[in-house]
């Protein structure tokens, strides 16, 4: 028996019951409890009220698909693991469970043995601590950034120069921060540089130092960033706008570890270890010739490529509520976001990336007065993103009053529209059910007023 399933709460949702059967018999004596439901909207109030320790869910279901289901989870605030089974799924049903944070994305057939040994496998990574995350302020569900994690925890025990590659605002300075703590440098220095901020004629002397008189207003011997560093980290944060020459001065230390203070003639030795960062792609500067070759070389040793926060939509929630603790501080309000809110955050594209997220929060916590943060609270840029307005009243007797018959007739069917989809989070299809009319009818009523729903994600012409 997997030791690391026993007392385990599963929850299986599909509309074919004998899948479903299938399933629980290959789980059961190996669980605590496998529970199976047939409606997806069953099983999210039942994750709701009632949150299992693990969810299994199809990708095709009549009453609402697999992705919507993860996306309600995860809007729910829930960091279950959810593994996602299909039967004919390609490489973009995958692509798109992973963005939304899938644990683990199985192709039928899937035999008893394995399927035991995948969630196996996941709770046992439940158990395992996060040193290197927790080191570096990290939070993350994500499997691509947990495989950064675990290259992190590998990295950090070597010497190694490591190049973090990856968009502005993804936690770069983060990873750097974990690999000095979770190293035997820990207890030395870490120092950061970051190469864009400081002028190029002064970059120089903030890396190496300089003597005194070595130029105008160096009235004293300065200590630069190597020698601070001594035996810890030096961080070279945006290294691909470093300018050529001291490029070439750092290629020096890289290849040696000696340099000199500008104006100086001492050699001195550095034991620093390097981790370098950018957003920028180096090898491509380099192959046009707008970064030595030699030096994205000496730097390109171990590469961690942070994903996008877009690209791990499953995250937001968590980190919302991790932003949200932090800032908050002693105050009661507010404590969550609303499930609508929160499914707003998570199909925002995020160009900020976690940055954008947590200043946005930071914003809330401090400015935020009522319990709760709602989607018509969120600015108007992401609302716009992800579907128009938080929400649309119906027209009022009082304001239909104030226009023709004909207008009164188009601003209520236009709020009705809206109201419908927005209560079926988006969905046209289960918005055309509840109006009770066919979906190409409503479909011409969206397109009629100009609505843009964010509708759920259709894996297309296929099975489960």
């Amino acid at each position: 028996m997997n030791a690391a399933l026993a007392n385990r709460r599963i929850l299986i949702v599909d509309d074919v019951p004998a899948f479903l059967h299938e399933l629980r018999a290959c789980l059961k004596g190996h669980c605590g409890e496998v529970a199976i439901c047939t409606s997806p909207l069953r099983a999210l109030r039942r994750v709701r009220r009632d949150p299992p320790d693990l969810l299994i869910t199809t990708l095709v279901m009549k009453e609402l698909g697999g992705f919507e289901v993860i996306r309600r989870v995860r809007g729910l605030g829930s960091p279950i693991p959810i593994v996602m089974i299909t039967g004919r799924g390609n490489e973009k049903t995958a692509i798109e469970a992973t963005r939304l944070g899938v644990s683990d994305y199985l192709e039928k057939p899937v035999s008893a043995e394995e399927l035991r040994a995948r969630l196996g496998k996941i709770f046992a990574a439940q158990r395992q601590p996060a040193a290197a995350p927790e080191a570096g302020g990290m939070v993350s569900e994500d499997p691509a950034m947990k495989a950064i994690f675990d290259m992190v925890g590998a990295v950090a025990r070597s010497d190694s120069r490591v190049l973090i590659l990856g968009e502005t605002g993804t936690g770069k300075q983060l990873i750097a921060q974990a690999i000095h703590e979770c190293s035997p440098r820990c207890r030395e220095p870490f120092v950061e540089v970051n190469c864009a901020a400081i002028p190029e004629n002064l970059l120089e002397s903030e890396l190496f130092g300089h003597e005194r008189g070595a130029f105008t207003g160096a009235t004293d011997r300065r200590t630069g960033r190597f020698e601070e560093a001594g035996r810890g980290t030096l961080f070279l944060d945006e290294i691909g706008e470093m300018s050529f020459t001291v490029q070439s001065k750092l290629l020096r230390v890289l290849q040696g570890g000696k340099f000199s203070r500008v104006g100086g003639s001492a050699t001195l030795q550095s034991h620093a270890r390097v981790i370098a960062a950018t957003n920028r792609d180096l090898q491509q500067e380099a192959e046009a010739g707008r970064f030595r070759a030699d030096l994205f070389y000496r730097l390109h040793v171990i590469t961690l490529t942070p994903p996008p926060l877009r690209r791990r939509a499953g995250d937001v929630p968590l980190l919302a509520d991790h932003f949200l603790r932090k800032f908050r501080g002693p105050r009661t309000t507010p404590h969550g976001f609303t499930p609508d809110a929160l499914q707003r955050l998570q199909r925002y594209g995020w160009p900020g990336n976690v940055r954008e997220l947590e200043h946005l929060v930071e914003r809330f916590a401090v400015l935020h007065d009522r319990p709760e943060i709602d989607a018509a609270d969120l600015p108007e840029k992401i609302l716009r993103e992800t579907g128009g307005a938080a929400s649309s009243a119906l027209a009022t007797p009082e304001t239909m009053l104030r226009g023709t018959l004909a207008e009164a007739r188009t601003a209520f069917e236009r709020g009705y529209v809206v109201a419908t989809l927005r209560q079926a989070r988006g969905n046209m299809a289960a918005a055309a059910r509840q109006a009770g009319l066919d979906r190409s009818h409503y479909f011409r009523l969206v397109r009629r007023h100009g609505i843009e729903p964010k509708q759920s994600a259709s894996p297309g012409p296929g099975g489960r």
